[in-house]
């Protein structure tokens, strides 16, 4: 990514795809969202990690 978002807005980005996800009953979430959900969770908590440890 040649210009890639700050920080607080990447992380901004990924909790409202969290939240979006998250708020389908999940009963009507296929593998491949809740895939899609799980993923986000971590790439958020990785981000987090990497903001702490001074990495970004």
């Amino acid at each position: 990514m040649d210009n890639p978002l700050p920080y607080k807005k990447q992380q901004d980005c990924i909790f409202q795809g969290i939240t979006r996800i998250g708020s389908i009953d999940p009963q009507e979430l296929t593998p491949e969202w809740m895939l899609i959900q799980n993923n986000m969770a971590m790439v958020f908590c990785l981000n987090a990690w990497m903001f702490n440890r001074g990495l970004k």
